[in-house]
């Protein structure tokens, strides 16, 4: 089942304005990084918190040329900075080592003077994106793992490892990067739910009476032993 996710990964000074050389007219190149390989997310949720962290080949050159993908701000497909559309168009994407850098000369709209006018202050430095992904397959796709670590309130944290991204739909310039709530809850349960699978089964009636019937053969052997034990010592 595919099941389309906004995941947002607060990772520091990510977007910025390219800088220009002396003499030159102001850049209006935004780039930066919408995704960063092996690079923990905050922590998220509460009653199963966990953090996420995308595998290097999670994304690959391969499956960008099969998307149109949007850059915009905010999520908002009313605020469009550019677009990529298989490979050609406005918004220019490369993976490397670190992950999926963006780049984009921004239009001479309100919505781009915006853009290049807040980057160039420092008011937006981070960027999130949209995907999918076939949240039923653990193997190829998502997994969930057991950490040593704990919340202040006791709680233990697993890691979300995403290990493939069938499509991106949105890379975008975030003010306040979080997950929404809804997405919050929906990542809980999925950690839940790997939790209640590695539980060991509950026994039925019948695996309960088997070991009764073993516990109390076991007690009759062994004091049959120690009776006979005992005759031992007495003849001696």
């Amino acid at each position: 089942m595919k099941e389309i996710q906004k995941r947002t990964l607060v990772l520091p000074v990510s977007l910025h304005l390219r800088e220009t050389g002396e003499g030159e007219a102001e850049s209006r190149i935004l780039e930066g990084y919408a995704m960063k390989f092996g690079t923990r997310s905050l922590l998220i949720g509460y009653y199963y918190p966990f953090y996420e962290i995308l595998e290097p080949g999670c994304i690959t050159e391969e499956m960008l040329r099969e998307q149109r993908i949007y850059f915009t701000m905010f999520h908002d497909r009313q605020a469009i900075l550019g677009r990529w559309d298989k490979g050609e168009g406005t918004l220019k994407l490369t993976i490397d080592e670190v992950g999926l850098k963006v780049e984009c000369e921004a239009p001479h709209t309100i919505d781009g003077d915006k853009a290049v006018e807040l980057a160039k202050r420092g008011d937006l430095t981070e960027m999130s994106f949209i995907y999918w992904t076939n949240e039923e397959d653990s193997e190829n796709c998502v997994s969930y793992e057991e950490t040593d670590e704990t919340t202040e309130w006791g709680a233990k944290i697993y890691l979300r490892h995403v290990k493939k991204i069938e499509g991106i739909c949105d890379v975008t310039i975030a003010a306040t990067p979080a997950y929404e709530d809804t997405e919050v809850k929906a990542r809980e349960q999925q950690v839940r739910e790997f939790i209640e699978a590695k539980k060991p089964e509950e026994p039925t009636a019948e695996q309960i009476e088997a070991q009764k019937r073993e516990k109390a053969e076991r007690e009759a052997r062994a004091k049959e032993a120690k009776e006979l034990r005992n005759i031992a010592r007495e003849l001696n």
